[in-house]
């Protein structure tokens, strides 16, 4: 399998280039960091943990004939969104700064006979309300809606979703679907703190806190989210998606899961970087016909 090499922590697609705005936090951030380390610490896992931009969305924006519901989630609430009323549940699940509008283009297409299609918006995403989240919390509100409405026939996952997913599964043996499709996977935690810190430009003293609050108040150790590990425990084949121009996660991350993912069909795209895929005709056609299709 062809590999490619990428310097990581300094490609960001534009979808994540920073504003005027978000340059000036960026400064302020570092100018705390390098005055005041620990309380600059403090205020990076406070970024770290919360999302720059929430995008809200109308629900006109997604596809007729929706039951929406709103679900109470520790301090706060999650926002489902279910279409059909099978008993094969599907669930889309997004990246970060996204939100259940990203993943409409599946919902339509999904909609067979004995299908139920559900998504919703993660804690500070989308419609639900804003709140502190990170990897961990992703993969423990995916477990929490699936607690509500059942245990999922498919599971159609992006980005940082998909890592969320993996590490959710690895876990709960339980909870596996029949037809699993990633598209675009983040790596692991550490891929995260990457990107993070190219946004931020923190001292990699700042970074090293960080990684120790993380593990130590909530349980979460970068090494022991690669799911490029993870996936050796999840005996189900599955459907992987990437595009070989994804700047945000580069192609590399999906050719070692292929590897390690046995019975997985790997697909490679061009030119859709990481959020248009969601978009493209011929990625929702194979995604579909893969849930859909035979076990």
């Amino acid at each position: 399998m062809t590999t490619t090499t990428q310097n990581y922590s300094h490609t960001l697609d534009k979808t994540y280039s920073l504003n005027l705005s978000q340059k000036l936090q960026r400064l302020a951030l570092k100018v705390c960091c390098n005055t005041a380390p620990t309380l600059g610490a403090k205020v990076a896992l406070y970024h770290f943990m919360h999302t720059r931009k929430r995008r809200p969305y109308s629900v006109k924006e997604l596809p007729p004939e929706l039951h929406t519901a709103t679900l109470s989630y520790r301090n706060g609430h999650i926002v489902t969104h279910t279409w059909g009323c099978g008993d094969k549940i599907i669930y889309l699940v997004h990246g970060w700064e996204s939100n259940s509008r990203w993943m409409k283009g599946f919902i339509t297409p999904l909609l067979k006979d004995g299908y139920k299609v559900i998504a919703f918006d993660m804690p500070a995403h989308g419609r639900s309300s804003k709140q502190a989240t990170h990897l961990g919390d992703f993969a423990a509100t995916l477990e929490f809606v699936i607690s509500v409405y059942g245990k999922p026939f498919g599971i159609v996952a992006h980005s940082f979703g998909a890592t969320a997913t993996v590490l959710l599964l690895s876990k709960n043996q339980y909870l596996l679907p029949k037809k699993l499709c990633l598209i675009a996977p983040m790596k692991s935690l550490d891929s995260h703190f990457q990107v993070f810190n190219t946004v931020t430009g923190l001292s990699e003293t700042i970074m090293d806190k960080l990684f120790l609050t993380l593990k130590k108040h909530y349980a979460l150790e970068a090494k022991k989210t690669d799911i490029t590990q993870l996936i050796k425990s999840i005996k189900i084949p599955g459907l992987l998606i990437h595009d070989e121009n994804d700047r945000l996660i580069p192609v590399t991350v999906a050719n070692h899961l292929a590897t390690a993912w046995t019975g997985a069909r790997y697909l490679k795209t061009n030119d859709l970087g990481h959020r248009k895929i969601l978009q493209d005709s011929q990625v929702i056609r194979e995604a579909t016909d893969y849930i859909l299709g035979p076990i």
